[in-house]
């Protein structure tokens, strides 16, 4: 983190913020941040532990007045996906209710620095929460809460002794016992995804990887036990059916807690699908006990601001660095990862995130892969559509449409902010992702895509397939009852498209009436762009049943042939590990394909101002 100004100045250039004299400086106060009414967020990097960078936001009121700081520790692996946005919306509640809410993501997690199978990574989570407390604390503030959901809370109360003075305490839907816990994650992992081949000292669990050393830190802890000081208010808002747990009433005993119950809990932190939701009543009712343990008394605060950080060393010593934007008109939020060396206007890997996740990736599997790129010397920007991650206002019981015309206006807006021609981007996505990377090469260009899972095969049909889930995520009889209709209805006109004739169902597939992967390989074959597809066994039975092996036939006589890989195993999700692998090495094959290796030494014009 402490590295000089010329080596931000330089890093910046090679990542080609849109506005590099605002980011020439990267650490800034929120005086030159500030709008003039309402709420304001600040994307940061702050430090973590040992040289680590943590991403942050911080959300307050604009004019910088606060009555306390909020801290709020988040669950880890899927349910950190799934609460991204939850998390958010608290934040906004605690910041107009006049309070600093930082959110942040640990070490090894989310956007932060630092592995996720770190054998110390229980250890590197704990000092991260510290470590943000301590942020926090650095602006004067000395009324400070925390916050923490799921395990979140789990690491906030074994950390307690190393926050100081706390005013109050959050334990939202709380892990009470961490041995309980990794049960639970790995039976959902081998219930879900499969069992773990790999004899490692590892451990898979959905959304994630921890060394067996993390797992058995973890189930150490116990919140149990928890015994807070007594000048700590604590709320515990738990679901009302684990209201008699033997664990859960002796933690409330012990910390003296006032208990309130919340509702929904399961699609909210542990969805079945990528349908996510927010509770917004819960939200409001704990940003209001917060509000209740704090007076009126204000502290005008100026925290400090760091947009790029050095987040990861190559195996040959080269730093790969990240910078925090906010891209078309500064409404998308945008993460630009490039080795401290990479040339100006780089190839570039656009990441696309999957339906309303943010844009970390299936277990983390952007952020690695941009990194990995980075030491090539190929730009990666991964980033939020509105509605998702970091880009936009939560909305009370927010759903946000997967592909609709604004989501698409905000793909093209983001690439039209990159400097670089067609010929030196790629886009990678899963599912929806990958519809959108496709969508987007098939309007402004690209050298190459990566298509993993994809199930829209039309890039004219605009309107993703309605699952099952989304009729659930309703909570509606009468929806779930006009799903299972049309359902039938759909499925006994899929058994008769097999006698369409193959030229008439591919004209269909150009017009978006059906889903003829051939119309989509084709459209992106006649644009010159290389294309790698990647299908797990059930997105290989939906390619064969919309007679996808007839179109890769005709498409292998083209100068510029589809490349579809099968990969015969693994998860549609990507949870799979195995699958990640497969996957990773994909995207890296594909990028050197398309643009070879374009590590590049330093130009001497750069060791001058390196002061090398």
């Amino acid at each position: 983190m402490n590295k000089s100004m010329a080596n931000m100045t330089t890093v910046m250039s090679a990542l080609h913020a849109p506005n590099p004299t605002l980011l020439a400086i990267t650490t800034r106060r929120l005086r030159d941040r500030q709008t003039p009414t309402g709420i304001r967020t600040i994307d940061t990097w702050i430090p973590g532990p040992g040289d680590g960078a943590l991403f942050a936001s911080v959300h307050l009121p604009s004019d910088a007045a606060v009555r306390g700081a909020v801290v709020i520790c988040p669950p880890l692996a899927k349910e950190h996906i799934s609460a991204y946005r939850g998390l958010r919306q608290l934040a906004q509640e605690l910041a107009e209710h006049g309070f600093l809410a930082l959110r942040f993501d640990y070490e090894g997690q989310g956007d932060s620095s630092g592995r996720q199978d770190d054998p110390l990574a229980v250890a590197h989570w704990q000092a991260s929460v510290t470590a943000a407390v301590s942020y926090v604390r650095r602006t004067g503030i000395e009324s400070v809460a925390v916050a923490g959901l799921r395990a979140g809370a789990l690491l906030a109360a074994s950390t307690v002794d190393t926050l100081g003075d706390l005013r109050a305490m959050v334990l939202w839907d709380p892990v009470i016992s961490g041995r309980a816990y990794v049960r639970e994650l790995t039976s959902l992992y081998r219930v879900s995804v499969d069992d773990d081949p790999h004899h490692d000292d590892c451990t898979s669990i959905v959304g994630g990887l921890l060394a067996s050393a993390a797992v058995n830190d973890l189930s150490g802890l116990d919140l149990s036990t928890f015994d807070p000081s007594s000048s700590t208010k604590v709320l515990a808002a738990i679901r009302p059916e684990f209201a008699d747990s033997p664990r859960v009433v002796r933690m409330l005993e012990r910390s003296g807690a006032e208990r309130i119950f919340v509702e929904r809990q399961n699609q909210f932190v542990s969805p079945s699908s990528f349908v996510l939701s927010v509770p917004t009543h819960d939200i409001q009712r704990i940003s209001s006990w917060v509000s209740r343990q704090f007076g009126e008394d204000k502290t005008s605060v100026d925290p400090e601001i760091t947009s790029a950080a050095h987040v990861a060393t190559a195996d040959d010593g080269e730093e790969v660095w990240e910078i925090l934007e906010r891209r078309s008109t500064g409404s998308l939020f945008a993460i630009s990862t490039a080795s401290r060396t990479t040339a100006s206007h780089a190839a570039t890997a656009i990441f696309h995130s999957t339906a309303n996740e943010h844009r970390i990736g299936p277990a983390r599997l952007w952020v690695e892969s941009a990194r990995t790129l980075a030491s090539h010397g190929i730009r990666s920007i991964r980033f939020d559509r509105m509605g998702t991650g970091d880009s936009g206002t939560v909305c009370t019981d927010e759903s946000t449409p997967i592909v609709s015309p604004e989501a698409r206006r905000n793909v093209l807006d983001l690439v039209d902010t990159l400097d670089v021609p067609p010929s030196r981007r790629m886009h990678v996505g899963m599912c929806s992702g990958a519809w959108m990377g496709a969508y987007a090469a098939s309007q402004r260009g690209a050298r190459s895509v990566v298509l993993l899972n994809i199930v829209n095969w039309s890039i004219n049909n605009r309107r993703p397939p309605v699952k099952k889930a989304h009729v659930d995520a309703m909570e509606s009889d009468v929806a779930n009852r006009i799903f299972l209709v049309a359902r039938t209805i759909r499925n006994s006109g899929r058994r008769a498209q097999r006698y369409v004739p193959y030229p008439v169902w591919l004209g269909l597939g150009f017009l978006g009436l059906v889903n003829a992967p051939e119309s989509m390989l084709r459209t992106l074959t006649r644009r010159g762009t290389k294309t790698a597809v990647s299908l797990s066994p059930e997105d290989e039975a939906w390619f064969e049943a919309n007679r996808g092996r007839r179109g890769i036939a005709r498409l292998s006589r083209s100068r510029n042939p589809p490349q579809v890989l099968f990969s015969g195993s693994g998860d549609h999700n990507l949870f799979h590990r195995s699958s990640r692998e497969r996957v990773r090495r994909l995207i890296v094959a594909s990028a050197l394909d398309a643009f070879g290796d374009r590590k590049l030494t330093v130009s001497k014009r750069d060791q001058e101002r390196l002061g090398a």
